[in-house]
């Protein structure tokens, strides 16, 4: 490869997937690029001489027809291999591609290809790391490719061609510094693929360019430099307007006005505006989806903030922080007649340790899928100001690597890297912002902290439904002893092992140093003794005489505070040992620190970096015990804050042995920990409410009903028009039904339901279990023949389901837990939501156990205080997923007749959208009801676009 090479871009379609078993080419694309030019282009439909399979045809739009009179392989296969030959061959995904083509050739007598190849896909990783997905078609409409036909070879070749052409330049771009280190790294990338390195690299020896401007060199990183934020000028406050028609004349023209926002954006505007005048109190807005809630707050929040006073905003994901910041924001920078900024802010180990990254790209890497990371990393430096490294949409983001390369959080001012932090970036960003944007984990740690930093700001909590469980998660401490136990074996391991290098290797000349080691060694493997007694005494104590149930699944008990305080005083002795075990790690540490540190230059990068390893396991380990150790410290005769439990993975496996400890409820936790940092608390969400007055809404938020100021706001959808409800009122009874026939029972009604609309369906359960069942039976189903099946727990990440069924076409998918809320299915995308059973908590979790005990002791009712309002809410997300934009039509069938059977059920369908028509009947009824609805015609609902 040199700067005149011949890259021919090749595509094919195929009957299926091996040439061994009879997989032939059905269309051939070549596309010729040249100095960054499409100088010629190839393509040809072959007849494969056997049937094309009904999926493919359905794929490519390729028929058995349309072949019929193509030529054969044999005739295409001479021009073929001259127009390859002395060109290097390219491919999205090269390893399917070449070997097909080669083996087709060599099948008609040719010889095989001797040529170079690359591979797109693995190109496009490394030089375009934040794109969230990698597939051609996705690719293409990013980069505004034209690809209109995607699975037909020729449109394929062509956007394949434009996308290399694209990724060499951008190839070329990197700094020189940048391209050695990714060529140093020596990747394992498919076939030639590392070699365009190089070839970049050398052509810009051969013709130098500048260092741009964005960018600069630091301890051999190219990094991006951060853009100086333009100090705001100070100037008298803009008067917040308050009128219709002053709204609508900061507005843009293509945003459509929405009378229940504006109410939203005056409710919160005058509460907080008049505090000279009355007391401000803290507010609950429920904004439905369709009123523009984002906006609805931030923008009273912009005004009221102008004199100063930052404002945090809360919400429930990472993923939600990016939509603010990258919609809202930007949105409200057009409206607003100010200047505003905003930063992002996470905790530490979401962000990149520069020194820590630039120590493991001098040690050799023999995963495949991290020396891949390391590419992506080095190009991703050129891009980011912020190093977030979500940034970089990665699923491997628990990966072994990560561990080694995420900030901890504090840096120190003899860090060749101190200037360009990132954590130290984001906390001077954050002085200087008006919007402050954060996750409920995030605030539950460090509430206090941003309260003192920004002067007591505004607090608004978006998503607020999510604050309670978020802050028992964050406030919760389990520690699973197999990962102590691991973390000590590779210590010893590092120690001591025979093949391979070792720390006593390492200090083989010293002889004091060895001896330290040793002790390092018999104090881990006195800590590995002592975890087991810890084990055994808990596993004998509270899970021996547990029975299993009929999934094999994980068993929770519930200890209680004295039990687990009587357990403390038996293991006393033990746990004094591993007390002073952890101290003696840390001392022992110190001293061979010491000693590292003072002999530092002698050793080589692979020898650092496993005393660095050992360091880095050593502090886990202390981390790791000081958290167990905690947890029986909490434990005394009086507590009745605190919840502990322990968990086995299954009848007998004490291997798996895990303790935890928790805060049992939020309510009073809140108001100190939380709220008391800021100005009243503002918290807004979709659905908050589980009924006209509830105080469990109120409970949850830890807030007081005669201080707190509470709106509901009404939806903006057309629920008459756009939906309906039917509701099951006969099926097997719930309470006793045995678990086959309840199967039997959801696969019959999703095949009626299902297979009489035809309309991309949604199926909601209670139940992992039950979705492989149903998933097993339904996939057998004739109806369901031509039709895909997604099933969480089966067809792959929760992530990845969602993404395919979105751009499915009359596709089921059967969902559970976090399918209720927080996934976005607009127009077609979803038309049919079938709930199977009513979202009750079941009773047998040791956090509901507790909480209704709790309930109990105060003298409530916890099926009405907690489990009945808990499930309306939950219902309330489920059919929340239905209607999402004015133009949106569909229907939600509910298989569950106590809904009709139980008093309680009048009360859940009251807090259902009232406006939407309902049919309660048998599965034969609400099927005949759900045909009658798709056959009426849809309302024309052509709207502008949300504010």
């Amino acid at each position: 490869m040199d700067q005149d090479t011949v890259y021919a871009v090749v595509d094919i379609e195929t009957t299926g997937t091996s040439v061994q078993d009879g997989d032939r080419i059905i269309q051939i694309g070549c596309v010729f690029v040249q100095h960054n030019k499409i100088i010629n282009h190839f393509e040809t439909d072959v007849n494969p001489l056997r049937e094309i399979p009904a999926a493919i045809s359905r794929l490519t739009g390729i028929s058995n027809a349309r072949v019929r009179h193509a030529p054969l392989f044999d005739d295409v296969a001479g021009t073929l291999y001259s127009l390859l030959t002395n060109t290097v061959f390219v491919a999205h995904n090269v390893n399917f591609d070449f070997p097909f083509v080669n083996a087709e050739l060599a099948r008609v007598g040719y010889p095989e290809l001797e040529i170079e190849a690359l591979d797109t896909v693995s190109l496009s990783q490394i030089l375009l790391p934040t794109a969230p997905s990698f597939r051609l078609r996705d690719l293409s409409g990013y980069f505004n490719i034209e690809h209109d036909n995607p699975h037909s070879a020729d449109s394929d070749a062509s956007a394949t061609a434009e996308l290399f052409i694209f990724l060499f330049r951008r190839l070329r771009a990197l700094p020189l510094v940048t391209l050695q280190q990714m060529i140093d790294l020596q990747t394992d990338l498919p076939r030639e693929t590392a070699r365009l390195f190089t070839v970049a690299r050398d052509l810009n020896v051969q013709h130098p360019r500048k260092l741009p401007d964005f960018l600069y060199l630091k301890n051999g990183l190219a990094l991006r430099k951060v853009p100086e934020v333009e100090p705001t000028p100070l100037t008298a406050p803009i008067q917040y307007p308050k009128t219709k028609k002053q709204k609508q004349k900061l507005m843009p023209d293509n945003l459509e006005w929405r009378a229940e926002q504006a109410k939203m954006m005056n409710y919160i505007y005058n509460n907080y505006a008049a505090a000279d005048q009355h007391p401000v109190k803290q507010m609950v807005v429920e904004a439905p989806t369709g009123i523009g809630k984002s906006l609805g707050y931030t923008f009273p929040m912009a005004f009221l903030g102008q004199t100063g006073r930052a404002v945090v905003i809360s919400t429930a994901t990472t993923l939600l922080q990016e939509q603010l910041m990258e919609q809202t924001i930007p949105l409200l920078k057009q409206i607003v007649p100010f200047p505003v900024n905003a930063v992002l802010v996470k905790g530490s180990r979401h962000y990149l340790d520069l020194q820590r990254f630039a120590t493991t790209l001098a040690l050799d890497e023999t995963s495949k899928q991290t020396q891949l990371l390391k590419l992506r990393l080095l190009v991703w430096l050129t891009m980011t100001t912020t190093g977030d490294l979500d940034e970089l949409h990665l699923a491997t983001y628990r990966a072994p690597y990560f561990q080694e390369i995420v900030h901890e959080g504090a840096v120190q001012p003899d860090n060749p890297f101190y200037q360009d932090d990132f954590i130290r970036r984001r906390d001077s960003a954050l002085k200087q912002a008006q919007f402050v944007i954060v996750n409920h984990a995030y605030l539950s740690e460090h509430a206090h902290e941003l309260g003192e930093q920004l002067n007591r700001p505004y607090l608004v909590i978006d998503e607020a439904q999510h604050l309670s469980e978020s802050t028992l998660r964050q406030r919760r401490t389990q520690v699973k002893f197999a990962q102590i136990m691991n973390e000590l074996h590779h210590v010893q391991r590092d120690i001591s092992r025979e093949i391979g290098p070792n720390l006593l290797a390492l200090f083989a000349q010293d002889q004091a140093t060895t001896q330290t080691i040793q002790r390092l060694l018999t104090t881990s493997q006195d800590l590995e003794q002592a975890l087991t007694t810890v084990v055994n005494h808990l596993f004998l104590k509270f899970l021996a005489a547990k029975r299993g149930n009929t999934q094999n699944a994980p068993i929770e008990e519930l200890v209680p505070a004295r039990a687990l305080f009587d357990a403390t005083q038996d293991l006393a002795p033990t746990l004094k040992q591993l007390r002073d075990g952890d101290l003696a790690l840390l001392v022992q540490l110190g001293t061979i620190r010491e000693r590292f540190d003072q002999e530092h230059e002698r050793f080589v990068a692979s020898q650092r970096y496993l005393f660095e390893r050992l360091d880095t396991r050593l502090h886990v380990i202390d981390d790791l015990l000081q958290r167990l150790l905690g947890i029986f410290d909490q434990a005394t005769p009086d507590t009745t804050s605190e919840l502990f439990w322990v968990t086995i993975n299954h009848v007998g496996d004490r291997s798996s042995l895990q303790l935890a400890s928790g805060l049992l409820a939020t309510q009073g936790f809140l108001q100190s920990r939380i709220y008391d940092a800021f100005q009243p608390v503002l918290l807004t969400g979709a659905t908050l409410f589980s009924s006209g007055r509830s105080q469990y809404v109120l409970d949850q938020f830890d807030l007081d009903r005669q201080t707190t100021a509470t709106h509901r706001m009404r939806s903006s959808f057309d629920y008459a028009h756009q939906s309906h409800l039917l509701v099951a009122d006969s099926g097997p009874n719930l309470t006793r039904v045995a678990p086959d026939d309840y199967v039997t029972y959801l696969v019959s009604a999703i095949t009626q339901l299902a297979g009489a609309v035809h309309k991309q369906t949604l199926v909601l359960f209670n139940s992992l279990n039950v979705i492989e069942r149903v998933y097993e039976q339904l996939t057998q189903q004739p109806e369901f023949a031509q039709r895909e099946i997604l099933a969480q727990g089966i067809s792959g990440s929760r992530e990845r389901i969602a993404k395919r069924f979105s751009t499915g076409n009359d596709s089921v998918l059967l969902g559970a837990a976090s399918f209720w809320e927080g996934i976005d299915l607009p127009e077609e995308q979803l038309e049919l939501l079938i709930v199977t059973r009513l979202p009750f908590d079941s009773p047998d979790r040791v956090f509901i156990k507790a909480n209704y005990a709790r309930l109990e002791a105060q003298g409530k009712n916890p099926f009405y205080n907690a489990a009945l309002p808990a499930a309306t809410l939950k219902l309330r997300q489920g059919v929340g997923r239905l209607i999402r934009t004015p133009r949106d039509h569909g229907a939600v069938v509910i298989l569950d007749q106590r809904l009709v059977e139980r008093q309680y059920g009048q009360s859940i369908l009251r807090a259902l959208p009232k406006e939407m028509p309902r049919t309660v009947g048998d599965v034969g009824m609400l099927t005949q009801g759900l045909v009658k609805f798709f056959e009426k015609p849809t309302p024309d609902s052509e709207t502008t676009p949300e504010i």
